[in-house]
């Protein structure tokens, strides 16, 4: 055994395994720096991507305070080859904000005094698209459906639910937490701008089968599912409907499971062969009503 050898070999087994335990984060890619994907495969697509920060979480009583959209091109291989647009605005909510709402966006009343979103131009950019993107499609339709009328007839992708993260091997669903899990960290505080910019470096980003993010997400929107919905499961029984998927929807007071439109008449037959008395009700849902509120 050469011994002078010895001490560099060491070295070299150790960088190896401290590569093996390391990994390292990139920020980001800002949407002003997005490199342009000259040679594009066709069919393309706009997308507008969008967040909203709000004072609440009912739409009906609440105020958008903050609004960003990015407008960007997605070819026929998934893939983000040019950011074509953005928007954004501020609103005064013309009342205090709540010190959990100001905690949670880093708005303040200073900030926001005075503000108003330029509802034309914001509508102008989200109207040229297909389709509207957002990490919580249901919240922030619910929101942007009444804050902008012009944009009623898009329909809705959520990046949230219209991937399946955890068939994928993720740990969850949360956007911040997602970006880690694929290499990257946002370095500023949550704001809608910064939102927006997350979610389209994660759209663009691969997945473990090899497809991007906004190619699967985009065609599992499109897919038609049933939602099948069960009213008047007796109280005993919900353990039993809770045990097979179904989720309790408080706003219409049913039970209700999202699946294909081969299973949903499974679906009917189970519950209607174990609750007789359950009143079952099945609802075609494409991209243009599955995430509206």
């Amino acid at each position: 055994m050469n011994t002078q050898d010895t001490p560099v070999s060491q070295e070299a087994g150790d960088s190896a395994c401290a590569a093996a335990d390391t990994r390292i984060l990139r920020r980001i890619t800002r949407l002003d720096d997005w490199p342009v994907i000259a040679r594009q495969s066709e069919p393309t697509t706009l997308i507008a991507v969008l967040d909203v920060e709000t004072e609440g979480l009912d739409p009906d009583d609440c105020q958008v305070l903050e609004i960003a959209v990015a407008l960007v091109r997605v070819d026929a291989e998934g893939r983000i080859v040019t950011i074509v647009d953005k928007a954004y605005g501020l609103q005064d909510p013309g009342r205090p904000l709540a010190a959990a709402i100001m905690k949670i966006t880093g708005l303040t009343d200073e900030k926001l005094a005075g503000k108003a979103i330029d509802i034309p131009k914001v509508t102008q950019v989200i109207a040229r698209a297909e389709a509207v993107v957002a990490h919580n499609a249901s919240f922030d339709s619910g929101f942007c459906r009444r804050l902008l009328p012009g944009i009623e007839r898009l329909p809705w992708v959520c990046s949230h639910k219209d991937v399946d993260w955890i068939e994928h091997g993720y740990d969850g669903a949360k956007l911040g937490h997602l970006i880690m899990q694929q290499g990257m960290f946002v370095p500023k505080a949550h704001s809608a701008g910064d939102d927006v910019t997350a979610l389209v470096n994660l759209l663009a980003s691969a997945l473990p089968n090899g497809r991007t993010v906004v190619g699967e997400v985009l065609d599992n929107a499109r897919s038609q599912t049933v939602r099948v919905e069960a009213k008047d499961v007796p109280p005993k029984d919900k353990g039993e409907v809770k045990r097979r998927g179904y989720r309790f929807d408080w706003t219409t007071k049913v039970w209700w499971i999202e699946t294909s439109q081969f299973q949903a008449d499974y679906e009917r037959s189970w519950l209607e062969r174990h609750f007789p008395r359950v009143r079952v009700t099945c609802v075609p849902l494409d991209w243009h009503n599955r995430h509206i509120r």
